[in-house]
Protein backbone atom coordinates (compact mmCIF):
# COMPACT_ATOMS: atom_id res chain seq x y z
CA UNK A 1 0.00 0.00 0.00
CA UNK A 2 1.31 3.60 -0.61
CA UNK A 3 1.67 5.59 2.19
CA UNK A 4 -0.28 8.82 2.59
CA UNK A 5 1.32 11.76 0.67
CA UNK A 6 1.15 15.42 0.92
CA UNK A 7 -0.56 17.00 -1.42
CA UNK A 8 -0.07 20.12 -3.13
CA UNK A 9 -2.61 22.70 -2.27
CA UNK A 10 -5.98 23.06 -4.62
CA UNK A 11 -4.80 24.84 -7.67
CA UNK A 12 -1.22 24.75 -7.53
CA UNK A 13 -0.51 21.09 -8.85
CA UNK A 14 1.86 21.78 -12.26
CA UNK A 15 0.82 18.40 -13.69
CA UNK A 16 -2.85 16.86 -14.69
CA UNK A 17 -1.66 13.50 -14.55
CA UNK A 18 -4.86 12.31 -16.63
CA UNK A 19 -3.62 13.64 -19.90
CA UNK A 20 -0.47 11.47 -19.33
CA UNK A 21 -0.12 8.28 -21.78
CA UNK A 22 2.78 6.24 -20.45
CA UNK A 23 2.40 3.56 -22.48
CA UNK A 24 3.25 5.57 -25.39
CA UNK A 25 6.37 3.86 -27.27
CA UNK A 26 7.76 7.32 -28.28
CA UNK A 27 7.74 8.27 -24.96
CA UNK A 28 11.07 7.80 -22.45
CA UNK A 29 10.59 8.75 -18.98
CA UNK A 30 13.32 9.33 -16.41
CA UNK A 31 13.67 9.83 -12.64
CA UNK A 32 15.89 12.28 -11.65
CA UNK A 33 17.41 12.82 -8.50
CA UNK A 34 19.38 14.27 -5.59
CA UNK A 35 21.10 13.12 -3.11
CA UNK A 36 21.30 14.69 0.16
CA UNK A 37 18.25 15.26 1.70
CA UNK A 38 16.71 13.75 -1.01
CA UNK A 39 17.55 9.71 -1.93
CA UNK A 40 19.77 9.85 1.17
CA UNK A 41 18.18 10.69 4.60
CA UNK A 42 19.45 14.46 5.67
CA UNK A 43 21.47 13.52 8.87
CA UNK A 44 22.58 9.74 8.42
CA UNK A 45 22.97 9.44 4.51
CA UNK A 46 21.30 5.91 5.15
CA UNK A 47 19.67 4.40 1.56
CA UNK A 48 16.85 2.35 3.33
CA UNK A 49 14.98 0.58 0.30
CA UNK A 50 15.77 2.75 -2.32
CA UNK A 51 17.83 -0.06 -4.44
CA UNK A 52 14.62 -2.54 -4.55
CA UNK A 53 12.66 0.67 -5.85
CA UNK A 54 15.32 1.43 -8.12
CA UNK A 55 15.60 -1.72 -9.48
CA UNK A 56 11.93 -1.67 -10.03
CA UNK A 57 12.60 1.34 -12.42
CA UNK A 58 14.93 -0.27 -14.32
CA UNK A 59 12.71 -3.27 -14.55
CA UNK A 60 10.16 -0.83 -16.44
CA UNK A 61 12.87 0.70 -18.65
CA UNK A 62 13.23 3.76 -16.32
CA UNK A 63 16.22 5.24 -15.90
CA UNK A 64 17.56 7.05 -12.57
CA UNK A 65 19.52 9.66 -13.16
CA UNK A 66 21.46 11.09 -10.10
CA UNK A 67 21.70 14.77 -10.06
CA UNK A 68 23.32 16.33 -6.95
CA UNK A 69 26.10 18.69 -5.71
CA UNK A 70 28.43 15.92 -4.88
CA UNK A 71 31.54 14.93 -6.52
CA UNK A 72 32.71 12.71 -9.31
CA UNK A 73 34.06 10.24 -6.87
CA UNK A 74 31.38 10.40 -4.40
CA UNK A 75 28.79 10.06 -6.99
CA UNK A 76 30.29 7.03 -8.17
CA UNK A 77 30.76 5.05 -5.42
CA UNK A 78 27.07 5.87 -4.25
CA UNK A 79 25.83 4.50 -8.24
CA UNK A 80 27.55 1.44 -7.32
CA UNK A 81 26.15 1.00 -3.86
CA UNK A 82 22.83 1.42 -5.59
CA UNK A 83 23.67 -0.67 -9.05
CA UNK A 84 22.85 2.30 -10.77
CA UNK A 85 24.10 2.11 -14.32
CA UNK A 86 22.58 5.34 -15.87
CA UNK A 87 24.04 8.84 -16.59
CA UNK A 88 24.69 11.53 -13.75
CA UNK A 89 25.61 14.92 -12.93
CA UNK A 90 27.68 16.19 -10.63
CA UNK A 91 28.22 19.61 -8.54
CA UNK A 92 25.36 21.15 -9.12
CA UNK A 93 25.18 20.53 -12.81
CA UNK A 94 29.03 21.04 -13.51
CA UNK A 95 29.11 17.90 -15.47
CA UNK A 96 27.61 15.34 -16.85
CA UNK A 97 28.72 11.99 -17.47
CA UNK A 98 27.38 9.14 -19.48
CA UNK A 99 28.75 5.60 -20.40
CA UNK A 100 30.29 5.04 -23.33
CA UNK A 101 29.16 1.35 -23.53
CA UNK A 102 25.84 2.40 -24.17
CA UNK A 103 25.56 6.18 -25.80
CA UNK A 104 27.71 7.21 -28.61
CA UNK A 105 29.86 10.13 -27.86
CA UNK A 106 28.31 13.33 -27.58
CA UNK A 107 30.32 16.22 -30.36
CA UNK A 108 31.14 18.32 -27.19
CA UNK A 109 32.31 15.48 -25.10
CA UNK A 110 35.86 14.12 -23.84
CA UNK A 111 36.27 10.28 -22.70
CA UNK A 112 36.81 9.49 -18.79
CA UNK A 113 37.37 6.34 -17.48
CA UNK A 114 34.20 4.73 -18.68
CA UNK A 115 32.35 7.67 -19.50
CA UNK A 116 31.63 10.95 -21.91
CA UNK A 117 32.44 13.61 -19.96
CA UNK A 118 30.29 17.06 -20.84
CA UNK A 119 31.52 19.98 -18.39
CA UNK A 120 29.18 22.63 -18.55
CA UNK A 121 30.65 25.02 -15.78
CA UNK A 122 33.61 26.06 -14.64
CA UNK A 123 36.78 24.11 -13.67
CA UNK A 124 37.59 24.26 -9.71
CA UNK A 125 40.97 26.23 -11.32
CA UNK A 126 39.43 29.14 -12.63
CA UNK A 127 37.14 29.15 -9.63
CA UNK A 128 40.03 29.42 -7.12
CA UNK A 129 41.72 32.20 -9.11
CA UNK A 130 38.47 34.18 -8.67
CA UNK A 131 38.32 33.39 -5.10
CA UNK A 132 41.77 34.54 -4.41
CA UNK A 133 41.04 38.09 -5.92
CA UNK A 134 38.31 38.45 -3.31
CA UNK A 135 39.61 39.80 0.24
CA UNK A 136 38.86 39.00 3.33
CA UNK A 137 36.81 36.00 1.58
CA UNK A 138 38.56 33.65 4.32
CA UNK A 139 36.65 35.81 7.41
CA UNK A 140 33.87 35.42 6.01
CA UNK A 141 33.32 31.75 4.52
CA UNK A 142 34.50 28.07 5.52
CA UNK A 143 35.70 26.52 1.95
CA UNK A 144 35.09 22.91 2.03
CA UNK A 145 38.05 22.33 0.17
CA UNK A 146 40.76 23.86 2.38
CA UNK A 147 39.08 21.85 5.15
CA UNK A 148 40.83 18.93 6.92
CA UNK A 149 39.12 15.58 6.51
CA UNK A 150 38.84 15.44 10.51
CA UNK A 151 36.83 19.10 10.10
CA UNK A 152 34.99 18.01 6.63
CA UNK A 153 33.84 15.14 9.18
CA UNK A 154 32.46 17.90 11.41
CA UNK A 155 30.97 19.87 9.01
CA UNK A 156 29.16 17.34 6.80
CA UNK A 157 29.36 14.09 9.43
CA UNK A 158 30.58 11.91 6.58
CA UNK A 159 32.45 9.04 7.04
CA UNK A 160 36.46 9.38 6.15
CA UNK A 161 36.59 8.34 3.31
CA UNK A 162 33.33 9.73 2.35
CA UNK A 163 34.41 13.21 3.55
CA UNK A 164 38.10 12.99 1.98
CA UNK A 165 35.85 12.36 -2.00
CA UNK A 166 33.70 15.38 -0.69
CA UNK A 167 36.61 17.67 -0.51
CA UNK A 168 38.23 16.85 -4.06
CA UNK A 169 35.96 19.63 -6.11
CA UNK A 170 36.82 19.82 -9.68
CA UNK A 171 34.00 22.38 -10.90
CA UNK A 172 33.06 23.91 -7.56
CA UNK A 173 33.61 25.65 -4.24
CA UNK A 174 31.05 24.77 -1.29
CA UNK A 175 30.90 27.65 1.53
CA UNK A 176 29.84 28.25 5.01
CA UNK A 177 29.29 31.45 4.68
CA UNK A 178 29.94 33.03 8.56
CA UNK A 179 29.27 37.08 7.56
CA UNK A 180 26.15 39.10 7.02
CA UNK A 181 23.77 39.22 4.70
CA UNK A 182 24.62 42.17 3.19
CA UNK A 183 28.47 40.76 2.73
CA UNK A 184 26.95 37.82 0.56
CA UNK A 185 24.80 40.13 -1.63
CA UNK A 186 28.73 41.79 -2.35
CA UNK A 187 30.47 38.60 -2.52
CA UNK A 188 27.98 37.71 -5.34
CA UNK A 189 28.22 40.71 -6.90
CA UNK A 190 32.14 40.15 -7.07
CA UNK A 191 31.43 36.72 -8.46
CA UNK A 192 28.87 37.89 -11.39
CA UNK A 193 31.92 39.75 -13.11
CA UNK A 194 33.83 36.53 -13.44
CA UNK A 195 31.33 34.61 -14.61
CA UNK A 196 30.24 32.63 -11.25
CA UNK A 197 27.05 32.64 -9.53
CA UNK A 198 26.25 31.20 -6.21
CA UNK A 199 23.40 28.62 -5.17
CA UNK A 200 22.38 27.34 -2.23
CA UNK A 201 22.51 23.67 -0.96
CA UNK A 202 20.87 21.68 2.06
CA UNK A 203 24.22 22.48 3.62
CA UNK A 204 26.67 24.61 1.57
CA UNK A 205 26.19 27.97 -0.52
CA UNK A 206 27.74 26.52 -3.61
CA UNK A 207 30.36 28.61 -5.81
CA UNK A 208 29.82 27.81 -9.69
CA UNK A 209 30.25 28.18 -13.25
CA UNK A 210 26.75 29.55 -15.45
CA UNK A 211 25.21 26.15 -14.61
CA UNK A 212 22.38 24.69 -13.04
CA UNK A 213 20.62 21.36 -12.32
CA UNK A 214 18.01 21.99 -15.05
CA UNK A 215 20.35 22.87 -17.79
CA UNK A 216 21.81 19.49 -17.28
CA UNK A 217 19.09 17.73 -17.39
CA UNK A 218 18.09 19.95 -20.69
CA UNK A 219 21.39 18.65 -21.91
CA UNK A 220 21.28 14.76 -21.34
CA UNK A 221 17.64 14.46 -22.33
CA UNK A 222 18.85 15.07 -25.89
CA UNK A 223 20.21 11.56 -25.65
CA UNK A 224 17.17 9.81 -25.52
CA UNK A 225 14.12 9.10 -27.47
CA UNK A 226 12.14 11.90 -29.37
CA UNK A 227 9.75 12.91 -26.27
CA UNK A 228 11.53 12.80 -22.66
CA UNK A 229 9.10 12.72 -19.63
CA UNK A 230 10.70 13.45 -15.87
CA UNK A 231 9.75 12.75 -12.74
CA UNK A 232 12.01 14.94 -10.59
CA UNK A 233 12.37 14.77 -7.04
CA UNK A 234 14.56 17.19 -4.53
CA UNK A 235 14.79 18.67 -0.88
CA UNK A 236 17.16 22.29 -1.59
CA UNK A 237 16.64 25.32 -3.35
CA UNK A 238 19.49 24.28 -5.46
CA UNK A 239 17.06 21.25 -6.88
CA UNK A 240 14.43 24.52 -8.29
CA UNK A 241 15.59 24.05 -11.90
CA UNK A 242 15.39 20.86 -12.53
CA UNK A 243 12.17 20.45 -10.52
CA UNK A 244 10.83 23.52 -12.31
CA UNK A 245 10.67 21.81 -15.84
CA UNK A 246 9.53 18.17 -14.71
CA UNK A 247 6.49 16.67 -15.94
CA UNK A 248 6.01 15.81 -12.44
CA UNK A 249 7.56 17.36 -9.89
CA UNK A 250 8.33 16.34 -6.29
CA UNK A 251 9.70 17.85 -2.49
CA UNK A 252 10.87 15.09 -0.34
CA UNK A 253 10.41 16.01 3.03
CA UNK A 254 13.55 17.62 4.90
CA UNK A 255 14.87 20.52 6.85
CA UNK A 256 16.30 22.05 3.94
CA UNK A 257 12.88 22.73 2.54
CA UNK A 258 11.75 26.02 3.30
CA UNK A 259 14.18 27.98 0.43
CA UNK A 260 12.93 25.34 -1.79
CA UNK A 261 9.20 25.87 -1.22
CA UNK A 262 10.00 29.86 -1.30
CA UNK A 263 10.94 28.77 -5.10
CA UNK A 264 8.77 26.24 -6.66
CA UNK A 265 5.02 24.24 -6.08
CA UNK A 266 5.72 20.98 -7.00
CA UNK A 267 3.21 18.33 -8.15
CA UNK A 268 3.55 17.08 -4.35
CA UNK A 269 5.28 16.60 -1.51
CA UNK A 270 6.32 13.31 0.10
CA UNK A 271 4.74 12.79 3.92
CA UNK A 272 8.25 11.07 5.01
CA UNK A 273 11.81 12.22 4.68
CA UNK A 274 14.31 10.07 3.12
CA UNK A 275 15.09 7.69 2.16
CA UNK A 276 11.55 6.46 3.14
CA UNK A 277 9.98 9.52 1.27
CA UNK A 278 11.70 8.66 -1.61
CA UNK A 279 10.31 5.10 -2.04
CA UNK A 280 7.03 6.39 -1.67
CA UNK A 281 6.66 9.56 -3.86
CA UNK A 282 8.57 7.23 -6.85
CA UNK A 283 5.41 4.72 -6.06
CA UNK A 284 2.91 7.43 -5.83
CA UNK A 285 4.10 8.55 -9.51
CA UNK A 286 4.20 5.30 -11.24
CA UNK A 287 0.60 4.93 -9.84
CA UNK A 288 -0.53 8.04 -11.26
CA UNK A 289 0.72 7.60 -14.26
CA UNK A 290 -0.59 3.59 -14.68
CA UNK A 291 2.80 2.48 -14.85
CA UNK A 292 2.73 -1.28 -13.83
Amino acid sequence: MIANIKKSKPGTSNLETSNLKPDDQSVQWLVVTDLDGTLLNHHTYDTGKTVNTIAGLHKKNIPVILNTSKTYAETLSIRSQLNITDPFIVENGSALYIPRTAFEQPKEAISRDDYWEIVLGSRKQAIDNVLEKIPGLDQQAIRLSQCSIKQAIQLTNLKQEQAAQAIAREFSEPLIWQSSPESLSNFQEKLANYGLSTIQGGRFLHVTGECDKGTAIHCLSRLYKPIVKTIVLGDSANDASMLAQATISIIVKSPSNSQLEKLITPTFYSQHPAPQGWCEAVEESLMRLKIN
